[in-house]
């Protein structure tokens, strides 16, 4: 029978360590932390279904809802920007559409090649043309807009208008002559080629255009080209496999904020790997950077390493980005204020509905909100769809959160302290460690306090229930160990250095020991079967702004006002509160939490309780 290692946890008492503090570095909270981290200020939250578009619309305009979480269709935008009850919240899309080409490939292995047709091709057009109902916008980095690490306002040019001036300028300088007879350039070589545009058939007029968009500035580099629709699959299985391909179009999405893909979605050695790097790009510079990107343990090391590889594809064009879709959402304005925009979860997202209150100033209140869709769990660990997560966002702590520009805010942490074996001899060589002091207020729904030993045990609970098909364990595969030195420190360790690190487990639901042990609670293989809310008999004891208060399935779904909240509001902290509507956020950056800075202190003994995750045998 197959032998697998399986995690346990082992209680070590008064084990007596001594740490200096000599040259740590610490992490400081969200600049805005203070202004963010308050209310709710309503009573409760109603999400109504409502499955059809324009019913939702209409409920919107009858003030039936305060918000439509979903986006509205262009045939919308002029009736509801006329209602002076309502304004509308535009989003950038955090992914884009783009043209992947194949590096390897003669002559689109010429990386002047690339570039000419990323200056000849016309993405105004693509944006005016192609996405005339919906607010488009011009992009080059290969990092999404509403990403903190995208540099876009950086670079010393741009593809957005076609300027085939200079591409033919570059491709003159790299001897791609003009065939006489047939008025197409020859490569340097002195043989003639054609360049294939794919995109995916549809019945649509949108592909077959933003393919030929491609086709004219090949044409206009005086190149052969022509667009050819396909099967969507059929293509991505030969991205996969390195296949044969020229140029195909498809849209990339992202979902957090992290660029550690940087490191694995152009890097050299992935180059014939199946499965990675379809674009087969290949480059000596941009790899000097990737071992900073994945290992560098402070922002500005990784923050200049994404900053450098986005530079190098900028001028090496692999992809082209051919525009970035915005999105719009409308909500009322005539009875309440507060609504933050979220670069990631829009208007209607958590901290709208934490700082959502009355135009008066009182509390109070009921704010109902549109979903198109049913949640289809209350599982942390098995919810898919995006309406269980914005249910679930109000009810589960974790370390920190998301806030509107997609950087950490201090949840459950109070602080949070990052050392390396350069800063403390006591961390071995090659591991980083997070020590985390947490807030001493955060209370359990059933009126159980919420410790440190819930936050450890946690992640043991990830890695035990992981060997019964838990999803959960496999981001957090290269944790060493977490421990509980008191009821309010918490120390994470990893055994490889990584600033990436930090966001493969500070964001996730923090559990309570005493609801999931493996001791009579749900159990570590009991992780799929618990069925909160939809079972009432099972336990659903958490620890958010809100608390699930009743439903009525494919109708409606209420969360109520937590009162033990660690961070409550009343209606003094309603005047000092931030709305962030119609306010730009993308300025704001990872640096704003995680600043380096020094601790002094010649060092300090602490007795320690200690939680070690470490192997052992499970039963053949």
């Amino acid at each position: 029978m197959k032998m697998s290692v399986r995690f346990t946890a082992l209680s070590i008492i008064a084990l007596l360590v001594v740490i200096s503090f000599n040259g740590v570095q610490s992490v400081g909270c969200f600049s805005e932390s203070d202004s963010l981290q308050t209310g709710p200020y309503v009573d409760e939250i109603i999400f109504k279904i409502i499955e059809n578009q324009d019913q939702r619309v209409l409920a919107l305009q009858a003030g039936d809802i305060e918000m439509d979480s979903s986006f509205f269709d262009s045939v919308h935008y002029r009736t509801l920007d006329e209602d002076p009850n309502i304004d509308i919240y535009t989003a950038a899309g955090n992914g884009y559409g783009q043209l992947t080409i194949n590096c390897a490939k003669y002559p689109l292995n010429i990386s002047g090649f690339r570039r000419a047709f990323a200056f000849a091709y016309n993405k105004t057009a693509s944006v005016n043309t192609l996405h005339s109902g919906i607010p488009a916008i011009e992009h080059d980095s290969l990092v999404p807009l509403p990403n903190g690490f995208c540099i876009e306002d950086q670079f010393d040019w741009h593809y957005y208008t076609p300027q085939p001036d200079i591409g033919n300028q570059i491709l003159d300088d790299l001897n791609f002559t003009i065939d006489s007879e047939t008025g197409y350039r020859l490569a340097p070589d002195g043989s003639s080629f054609n360049v294939t545009i794919e995109d995916v058939s549809c019945s649509c007029e949108l592909s077959g255009k933003r393919s030929q968009i491609a086709v004219d500035a090949l044409l206009s580099l005086s190149v052969n080209a022509r667009a050819r629709g396909g099967n969507f699959e059929e293509y991505i299985t030969r991205l996969d496999n390195h296949d044969d391909y020229d140029m195909i179009f498809y849209t990339k999405y992202f979902y957090s904020n992290d660029v550690d893909w940087l490191g694995y979605e152009y890097w050299s050695e992935y180059s014939e790997v199946e499965g990675e790097n379809p674009t087969n790009f290949a480059n000596d510079t941009y790899d000097s950077w990737r071992e900073q990107l994945l290992h560098g343990t402070t922002y500005e090391a990784v923050y200049e390493a994404a900053m450098e590889m986005q530079k190098i594809l900028h001028y090496n064009v692999p992809r082209l980005v051919t525009y970035v879709n915005r999105y719009w959402q409308g909500y009322r304005i005539d009875q309440f204020t507060g609504h933050v925009e979220d670069l990631g979860r829009y208007i209607s997202g958590p901290w709208t509905l934490r700082n959502i209150h009355k135009l008066d100033g009182t509390l109070g209140g009921t704010v109902p909100i549109a979903f198109g869709e049913n949640p289809d769990s209350f599982n942390i660990f098995t919810a898919n769809s995006a309406v269980s997560s914005a249910i679930l966002d109000e009810l589960w702590p974790s370390l920190y959160k998301l806030g509107p520009d997609l950087t950490p805010v201090p949840d459950i942490a109070e602080s949070m302290v990052t050392e390396t074996h350069s800063d403390n001899s006591a961390v071995p060589e090659g591991h980083i460690r997070f020590t985390f002091d947490i807030i001493r207020n955060a209370t359990w729904s059933d009126g159980t306090p919420l410790t440190a030993d819930d936050i450890a045990f946690t992640f043991t609970y990830q890695f035990e229930s992981g060997y019964d098909g838990n999803p959960a364990v496999n981001d957090i595969m290269e944790l060493l160990s977490a421990y509980a030195p008191n009821h309010y420190k918490v120390v994470i360790e990893y055994s490889t250095e990584s600033y990436w690190h930090f966001s493969k487990f500070a964001f996730d639901y923090i559990i309570p020991v005493h609801i999931f042990n493996n001791s009579g609670g749900i159990g570590y293989e009991g992780w799929d079967t618990w069925n909160p809310v939809f079972d009432p008999t099972e336990p659903n004891v958490n620890c958010g702004p809100y608390t699930f208060s009743d439903y009525e399935e494919g109708d409606y779904y209420k969360i109520e006002k937590n009162p033990l909240f660690h961070y409550k509001g009343n209606p003094d902290d309603i005047a000092n509160t931030t709305t962030t509507t119609n306010q730009t956020l993308t300025d704001l950056f990872w640096a704003s939490v995680l600043t380096t800075t020094l601790v002094g202190g010649a060092g300090i003994i602490v007795l320690y309780y200690v939680v070690v995750i470490i192997p052992k045998r499970r039963k053949m």
